[in-house]
């Protein structure tokens, strides 16, 4: 497959399908973290997505999605045929409602976290010091 012709399909699955997701395995086997993160995400919405397998083409895709969207890394997700951006991005865009209104679906209720889940979530931040006596 040409250059043109990759570039081409990409483009023609982000315009054809709402949500896609270019990921590195699949929703159901995901190969690294930062895809599996942004699954996690989209599934609690319970919206549809197309996923794509990055990693049999990875080199390519990487040269023709930083034509299109000037972005190279993996996970990339696309809604309405615009990128989104990564895991931390649609992570922050979850956070903050943002993903829900861009999605058209109601924010998902989640538990609220506790003190130490929230340190534990926050790799910059580190747990308290426990001092033994």
């Amino acid at each position: 497959m040409t250059r043109m012709d990759t570039k081409q399909r990409i483009h023609e699955q982000v315009t054809s399908h709402p949500v896609v997701l270019f990921m590195k395995g699949t929703p159901e086997a995901p190969q690294c973290g930062f895809s599996m993160r942004v699954v996690n995400v989209l599934e609690s919405y319970g919206v549809e997505y197309g996923a794509l397998d990055v990693l049999p083409a990875l080199q390519p895709l990487r040269e023709v999605t930083a034509e299109i969207s000037d972005w190279q890394t993996f996970p990339q997700l696309y809604v309405n045929g615009e990128l989104v951006g990564g895991a931390d991005i649609v992570e922050e865009m979850d956070e903050s409602g943002e993903l829900a209104t861009l999605l058209g679906v109601e924010q998902p209720e989640r538990p609220a976290m506790s003190a130490k889940q929230e340190l534990q979530a926050d790799p910059q931040q580190s747990p308290p010091i426990q001092i033994q006596r």
